[in-house]
């Protein structure tokens, strides 16, 4: 069993302190969002929607609008049938079921101000629903109209990240490594990449933190795949450490990457970690095959990034 060195110069501080947790955790999500729940003032301060509307999944914010504006003309449509379907113009009156029918799109029309017109409220109460409806839809789409915007306008930094990490032949000695690639095909350039271990000390029951150095720190532009490697030499933090040893450490890999968008002329951020058992032992990635085209530009498929071989 390899014995655990603390060289500080290495070490570095990321705030996550240095607690050493009973169960394995994870520091950094797969998706790059930084896995830690903050409690203490309320539920109410924990509710932050801008911040989920924007950052969430496109096909969770559109379940999200789909629901909230069926719910939306649901609770009016009710307020209009607990109002009175004769309070209206236009209803049809063959049920109970089609008259809130009717008052649920009635709602619908009146929350996007479309008003077809052949339905519309005769009494006071009536139009006093409708009009405070009205006021609700200017203010929702005015911030649904800003929330959209913000996603779109906000520069990204849209990496993909290998599914593995390996250990593989690197001169003469071992290397950590894994690949990343630009999925979109806007520009990032001056990328700068950064590698740090999180992993329990059983020697001081710790939690420590290792800046692993990188062959390359840095390139200008993320065109086609970077290969990040570590060299595992004796000054490295892991030399020695099986897989095994790192899982029993519930060791991480915390990757930072910051580039300029091209696009926007602005720096972006991107997050990923590897836990143990995503690393892959004496392997090696398969080279990418770039192919020009006819038109004389340079095609290269980026989820061949994944795929790697085993060294015999």
């Amino acid at each position: 069993m390899a014995i655990f060195r603390n060289n500080k110069k290495d070490e570095r501080e990321l705030g996550f302190g240095s607690q050493n947790y009973r169960k394995s955790v994870r520091f950094i999500n797969k998706d790059g969002s930084v896995n830690v729940q903050r409690r203490g003032l309320g539920g109410f301060n924990n509710l932050d929607l801008y911040h989920w509307l924007t950052s969430v999944s496109g096909t969770r914010l559109s379940v999200f609008i789909i629901i909230s504006y069926t719910l939306v003309n649901l609770i009016f449509g009710g307020i209009y049938y607990l109002i009175g379907a004769e309070h209206f113009d236009g209803v049809n009156h063959s049920s109970e079921f089609q008259k809130f029918l009717s008052l649920f799109f009635f709602s619908a029309q009146t929350i996007t101000t479309l008003g077809y017109g052949h339905l519309f409220p005769i009494s006071n109460a009536a139009s006093s629903a409708a009009a405070a409806e009205s006021l609700l839809g200017l203010l929702s789409f005015a911030i649904a109209t800003g929330v959209i915007f913000g996603r779109f306008s906000r520069p990204q930094a849209h990496i993909l990240y290998s599914k593995n990490i390996l250990i593989a032949p690197y001169g003469e000695i071992k290397g950590l490594m894994f690949r990343i690639s630009n999925k979109k095909q806007y520009e990032l350039i001056e990328s700068e990449a950064n590698l740090t271990m999180s992993i329990n000390n059983p020697v001081n029951n710790k939690r420590e933190f290792f800046n692993l150095a990188l062959e390359i720190k840095s390139i200008n532009f993320l065109a086609l795949s970077w290969t990040i490697v570590h060299p595992i030499n004796d000054q490295s933090p892991i030399f020695g450490l099986s897989a095994k040893e790192l899982e029993e450490r519930d060791a991480e890999f915390l990757i930072l990457i910051k580039a300029i968008n091209d696009t926007f002329s602005q720096t972006v951020y991107s997050r990923y970690s590897y836990k143990p058992n995503d690393i892959v032992e004496n392997a090696k990635f398969r080279p990418l095959v770039p192919e020009a085209t006819e038109r004389g530009k340079i095609r290269v498929s980026v989820t061949d990034i994944h795929h790697f071989d085993a060294v015999v």
